[in-house]
């Protein structure tokens, strides 16, 4: 595996006019800040073909857009034109979303030996493997890495070298990744309980039983932590005492990524609506309805709140009413993240296509 890997960055950066891309400033997939994205109306700017079905959101990198495919492939854009500058294959089947991490581009692989693959994100050349079973999406926080098993086995590493920091078993599994908040971990298990672990050596500074499965990976904003739960009860807990602050039943189950600003919650429902509920007490300031389940994750600027939905459509609502301002119908049902990135907005269709938004 780690020759086929090799292969894939020599081919990639050869296959590309001999140039070598330069990946950009760290990225992650968490959600508790308000993304730098466009207002709308929005323009489509670009939209290219894949060769499989998205695995995870677009992937911003500095001048590139990066996608992966269940093909398995890694393609890569110019953000601003759309020009195709390579696509790689791999034997190994990738099994959660391309993160960035400081220098480093980050990949879940699945087969005869699992693990978390860091490519340096110039090159793809291979700089370290940690073994495991990793498919959830991994936490960064400066140098330090966070991933999770479905066993329920935390891992932190230092993201520059591999080298393992400290490992707590949970002894229960893990349907989501865990969260970064200033100075701790959050993690949810499928047993209902949501955790608090020292950043530093993994102490659990405190414990919540929610009753039932997390759905949604851990959101720490401010002094509280929201969750939600699989029949679509969202939970607001205090970050430093994990006392519980507010329930709010909605639906169904909800997106794995909520969203939160400007004293709003957002989270899609496979009850075909999107929500937007009050960080303080819980209550539903809006919901919009759509014409299928939506569970590609939200983004939010700090006046729209941008979703997507198996309908086909996105969807740019005011985040503070939920009155729709815009949409836009893609070629298929989307399910993977939107993601906003410097004045961009992507997005990426069921039916193998990538979609780049943007301000002309």
């Amino acid at each position: 595996m780690r020759m086929a890997i090799a292969c894939m960055a020599f081919f990639f950066v050869v296959g590309c006019g001999e140039k070598v891309f330069y990946l950009g400033e760290v990225g992650t997939p968490m959600r508790a800040a308000m993304g730098v994205g466009p207002e709308p109306p929005l323009q489509l700017l670009w939209e290219r073909q894949l060769d499989g079905a998205p695995l995870g959101g677009v992937v911003f990198a500095g001048s590139l857009a990066l996608q992966l495919s269940t093909s398995p492939s890694l393609h890569a854009f110019n953000r601003h034109t759309g020009a195709k500058l390579g696509k790689k294959s791999y034997d190994e089947l990738a099994c959660g979303p391309g993160v960035l991490a400081g220098a480093l581009f980050l990949l879940a692989v699945q087969g005869g030996e699992p693990g978390l693959l860091a490519m340096d994100r110039r090159t793809l050349e291979e700089r370290w493997f940690h073994p495991g079973s990793f498919c959830r999406a991994p936490a960064v926080s400066g140098d330090t890495l966070l991933v999770v098993d479905e066993k329920g086995t935390i891992d932190v590493l230092r993201a520059s070298d591999g080298e393992a920091l400290w490992q707590v078993a949970l002894e229960e599994r893990v349907r989501v990744g865990v969260a970064v908040g200033e100075d701790l971990l959050f993690a949810g298990t499928n047993e209902g309980t949501l955790l608090a672990l020292a950043l530093a050596d993994g102490d659990e500074k405190w414990r919540q039983e929610l009753g039932e499965a997390l759905r949604s990976r851990p959101l720490p904003a401010g002094d509280r932590v929201f969750t939600a739960t699989a029949s679509g009860k969202v939970v607001a807990v205090a970050s430093d005492g994990g006392a519980v602050l507010w329930q709010q039943a909605l639906g169904g189950l909800l997106t794995e990524d909520l969203a939160v600003g400007a004293g709003t919650l957002v989270a899609g429902c496979v009850d075909r609506h999107i929500y937007g509920l009050d960080t303080a007490t819980g209550e539903v300031r809006w919901s919009f309805e759509t014409e299928g389940v939506v569970r590609s994750s939200p983004a939010i600027t700090g006046q729209t709140a941008y979703c997507a939905a198996s309908d086909g459509y996105l969807y740019a609502l005011e985040l503070a009413s939920g009155r729709l301002l815009w949409k836009y119908k893609v070629n298929g049902p989307v399910l993977a993240p939107v993601v906003l990135y410097e004045g961009l907005l992507g997005v990426v269709s069921e039916e193998r296509t990538l979609y780049i938004f943007g301000r002309r």
